[in-house]
């Protein structure tokens, strides 16, 4: 135990570095937990109100809650799964550290064990966030025993621990005849895939319509369906076994056979993944550091692209371009998540495309207009999400040769330019795609379509602004692996800033809006009143994406100089 907790050691001695830093870093730590308890009093609300509602139905109210529950730990499986998946590449095989411990005399097993910890842990901890809040809502609702909670927690705990030695099982036993990179590529497109076809699938069949009993035909069939048991090989459904007495009132007598069958299940599996990577990690491991060459950067595309910027750029701003567009190429993570983008801009088009005809003009008038206005921020959030992840880790993604460029005789404002400039042509295609495209679905007037998507080309400049200046406060040059900062403070913070500039935007603009929108409807002019008040809404809306644009970019160009290695 003394190994393992040494080889934990360096994680925990930097977060208590972290604690004793002054009072604006110390904030910076806690400002997030306040917002973890935030969302999980906001998950808790939610389900306590959703279940009394359940309740309420004698008839398949505890059916349903039954239900949803098994469907809320399938699906966080299947998230935690994934999670330990593509986090084990890191943990096992690409850490920097592994070249310091692997040729200690540290045994293979304080190894798997330290390791395991760390990879259910970093891959579980936002399954936790959601699930936490999940049982306390149901105890409280069923008036549920202490035992409940001490219980289901220790279970789900057991679900997850089985979970992370299920994938360091399946991946180690791959990388034994896979190289480990392709590997981990191979299992984020995987998971990718699965992500899109279930959302796909999802929003295709319209649970919405299942959800109400007049919809079968009989109710009697639908109890049947909605109490259909899963299969009693899954631990989802050992878990769910041992809650589902406390839901429904009868069956404690299954509760010892299901957690014996989760607690022995969790050991086997965690004994059965450490023997197997005792055998083969060492094998996985030399071939992981392996150089692959350099085959991308002598391809003819790059060769064809560099001489085209040349045409129309300066040498050394044509090879920033080009060590970017190499940059963004080479890590086949983010390239594979625009594959979910690409899915989820469709379904978001798709669901205007299907909204419905209300019983008079009038109404449907201004329910697409209401839904055009809401979409700025739909909108915002979605460009948002995208800065912090592809945008956030620009400047950490440089790693240790960050020394080249601040050697190089260009300027460290300068590249941030580039990056800048780099990131802001396809952030703005997006954004104004999607907001002429829902404009055009939704069949809005003149005034409308101008204000939303010039209101969203302005939030995306300032949004690439945001996430490239708070990318340089919060550079990581050290992290081996760059998609892991944005899931640090500085991109919470980063997502927190840009929420809230968006609805400060939309609030600012929501009178002013509403005032043109009925003024075109009903075919009236404006009082002085009303233009003041247009007005003032607009510029205060202005004032705030232009301090949205400035001010990160400026604080990242006077940072960016600062940072070392």
């Amino acid at each position: 135990m003394n190994v393992i907790a040494l080889l934990l050691s360096p994680r925990y001695k930097k977060f208590r570095h972290k604690l004793r830093t002054p009072g604006r870093e110390k904030l910076r730590i806690l400002l997030p937990i306040i917002l973890i308890m935030g969302l999980w009093a906001l998950i808790y609300i939610a389900f306590v109100k959703a279940l009394y509602y359940f309740t309420a139905e004698e008839m398949f109210g505890t059916i349903a809650a039954v239900k949803l529950l098994s469907m809320l730990l399938v699906t966080f499986s299947f998230v935690a799964l994934i999670s330990n998946i593509i986090a084990i590449f890191s943990t096992f095989y690409l850490s920097e550290d592994l070249e310091l411990i692997i040729p200690s005399p540290t045994p293979a097993w304080a190894v798997y064990s330290a390791r395991f910890i760390e990879t259910m842990f970093d891959s579980s901890w936002m399954v936790l966030v959601f699930g936490f809040p999940v049982f306390l809502a149901y105890g409280k609702v069923f008036s549920a025993p202490l035992s409940f909670y001490l219980l289901s927690f220790l279970g789900f705990f057991l679900l997850l621990s089985m979970l992370t030695s299920l994938a360091v099982l399946l991946v180690e036993t791959l990388v034994r005849v896979f190289p480990v990179r392709r590997l981990r590529d191979l299992f984020v497109f995987i998971g990718l895939l699965i992500f899109i076809g279930l959302y796909l699938l999802f929003r295709m069949i319209r649970p919405e319509e299942f959800l109400n009993p007049e919809g079968f035909a009989s109710v009697m069939d639908y109890l049947s369906i909605m109490s259909e048991s899963s299969s009693p090989l899954l631990p989802t459904t050992w878990l769910m076994q041992i809650i589902r007495p406390y839901v429904t009132g009868y069956g404690y007598d299954n509760i010892p056979l299901n957690f014996g069958l989760l607690f022995f299940g969790a050991a086997t599996l965690f004994r059965l993944a450490g023997h197997n990577h005792e055998v083969i990690h060492f094998f996985g491991f030399s071939k992981a550091v392996e150089s692959r060459g350099a085959r991308l950067s002598k391809s003819r595309f790059i060769s064809a692209l560099g001489k085209g910027l040349g045409r129309y750029f300066d040498a050394s701003t044509s090879q920033l371009i080009l060590k970017e567009t190499l940059l963004m190429a080479r890590d086949w993570g983010r390239l594979s998540q625009l594959l979910l983008l690409l899915a989820l801009i469709l379904v978001y088009l798709y669901n205007f495309s299907v909204l419905p005809s209300l019983d008079s003009p009038e109404a449907t008038f201004f329910l697409k207009n209401t839904i055009a206005f809401l979409n700025i921020g739909l909108a915002g959030f979605v460009l948002s999400s995208l800065g912090v992840r592809f945008l956030f880790p620009a400047v950490s993604s440089e790693g240790r040769a960050f020394w080249i460029l601040k050697g190089a005789p260009v300027g460290l404002r300068r590249i941030l330019w580039v990056k800048f400039g780099f990131y802001l042509i396809p952030m703005l295609m997006l954004g104004l795609f999607l907001a002429m495209a829902t404009n055009k679905l939704l069949g809005l007037g003149p005034a409308m379509f101008i204000i939303s998507t010039t209101t969203i080309a302005i939030l995306t400049v300032g949004i690439t602004s945001l996430s490239l200046g708070m990318g340089v406060l919060h550079a990581d040059l050290k992290e081996s692996d760059p998609n892991k900062v944005f899931s640090g403070i500085g991109g919470l913070l980063t997502m927190i800033y840009s929420a809230l500039a968006v609805a400060a935007i939309i609030m600012l603009e929501a009178v002013p809006v509403y005032r043109i929108v009925t003024a075109e409807y009903y075919g009236h002019g404006f009082l002085i009143k009303d233009y003041l008040i247009i007005a003032s809404g607009f510029f205060g809306a202005i004032a705030v994406a232009l301090f949205l644009i400035i001010k990160p970019l400026k604080s990242g160009l006077d940072k960016i100089t600062e940072l070392q290695i």
